[in-house]
């Protein structure tokens, strides 16, 4: 794919005309966005067969802006890469064409400028003549920027890439600021935003917008235009204990399409378990993600563990649609699940070394086990012991020999 058509498929709006995406500079509605995709997938891992199982290391949400950071995600092991990047918020894919000022030198996507998005390409050395007297002399004595060397030496062979980015800078349905709602969004070529998100250049005082700069509903429907494979990939939402999110906010904007997957339960070390179970107690299927953010160098990293038949970008995308993957809080092999299923009658779960099994529902543990596996029944209603009350069931399994390692599946949801 050369430059030009990524970038263009990056461009909110022109992205996927067959979504029923309208163009760049117009307002998105949801009621003209076509929402053909089913219900997230209530019963993960259903068909999926074990014995055929390769377990691909990955995250939703890990920045990656230099071979350093690069060699941390390798020396882990991952088998995909979606970096989600920001300033602005766009892939870099592939990353063998990244260099450094890659995207001030070739910004095509559309930005929000004066509250209007507006077509780019945008020249920011020009725009930045044009205000180079409001600049810190400083910084304005090193412009105009120029296009550096190379971020990243060539992957591996075998390494998956696929598109994926944070955005932020969102507006609530009423107009106002969002704080700091993020998302991301593994598989789709969706790009916004500026390089300037501190304003150091004061492009955001002449009307530049640093991130989405539109409602949070146009800008989800944006992300899902963008998706390279129609089954697979999606949003997610980021950090909701970081950025003190709203619970009301999170499921409305997990009911705005199920291709908005779910919701980070490891971040940078914080867990937001309970937005989680919370989410999932009032019925909704909310799939949990995993992720280091920026924190690449903490004991807990936070891994996505996609559990696919074959070795391929769309097949990782699918699995992330279907809820075919577990996390992992450091993911460095020390614990693998080998099963995960409910039967209608029973959830249960095996791992490749012993462990201690928690079965949680909206009453909490309900079940804990050690061994290899762990089985249980849930109890029909009427039966006066449980019945509809526990809604879901998830398996958390810590590792035995006490090296820390927590897997996490994903939840299914009992009736």
């Amino acid at each position: 794919m050369n430059r030009r058509k990524f970038m263009m498929l990056g461009a909110a709006g022109t992205i996927c005309a067959g979504a029923g995406m309208s163009h760049a500079s117009k307002e998105v509605q949801a009621s003209v966005f076509k929402r053909d995709a089913p219900p997230r997938n209530r019963n993960p891992y259903k068909g999926l067969d074990w014995s055929k199982v390769a377990r691909v290391k990955t995250t939703s949400h890990g920045h990656c802006t230099s071979q350093k950071m690069l060699d941390v995600y390798l020396k882990r092991g991952f088998g995909l890469m979606a970096m989600s990047n920001y300033y602005p918020s766009a892939p870099y894919v592939p990353a063998s064409k990244m260099t450094k000022n890659y995207y001030i030198m070739h910004h095509e996507h559309p930005v929000t400028v004066k509250g209007k998005l507006t077509p780019g390409p945008f020249d920011w050395n020009k725009i930045l003549e044009g205000i180079k007297d409001k600049i810190d002399p400083k910084l304005a004595s090193n412009l105009p920027f120029k296009e550096g060397g190379p971020l990243f030496k060539p992957l591996p062979k075998g390494v998956l890439e696929a598109p994926n980015a944070e955005h932020h800078g969102f507006k609530l349905d009423n107009g106002k600021f969002a704080g700091n709602l993020h998302m991301c969004a593994p598989g789709s070529a969706y790009a916004s935003g500026t390089f300037d998100a501190r304003n150091r250049y004061k492009t955001f005082t002449a009307g530049y917008y640093y991130g989405s700069g539109e409602k949070w509903r146009i800008a989800v429907d944006r992300m899902i235009g963008g998706l390279i494979h129609k089954d697979g990939g999606g949003v997610t939402i980021n950090h909701p204990t970081w950025s003190k999110l709203d619970r009301q906010l999170m499921l409305d904007i997990l009911d705005h399409d199920p291709r908005v997957l779910g919701i980070e339960v490891l971040e940078a070390g914080r867990s937001s378990e309970h937005y989680w179970d919370w989410a999932l107690s009032t019925g909704r299927q909310c799939f949990g993600f995993f992720v280091p953010d920026w924190s690449i160098n903490k004991e807990i990293f936070g891994v996505n563990v996609l559990c696919v038949e074959e070795r391929t970008v769309h097949a990782c995308l699918k699995a992330y649609r279907e809820g075919n993957f577990y996390g992992a809080a450091h993911g460095l092999d020390e614990l693998a699940f080998t099963h995960l299923s409910f039967d209608g009658k029973s959830v249960k779960a095996s791992t490749d070394k012993p462990a201690r099994f928690e079965v949680v529902t909206a009453q909490g543990v309900v079940k804990t086990a050690e061994g290899n596996n762990v089985v249980w029944d849930v109890v029909p209603e009427g039966s006066g012991t449980g019945s509809r009350v526990d809604v879901f069931a998830r398996i958390r399994a810590t590792a035995a020999d006490g090296c820390g390692e927590v897997l996490y599946s994903q939840p299914f949801m009992l009736f």
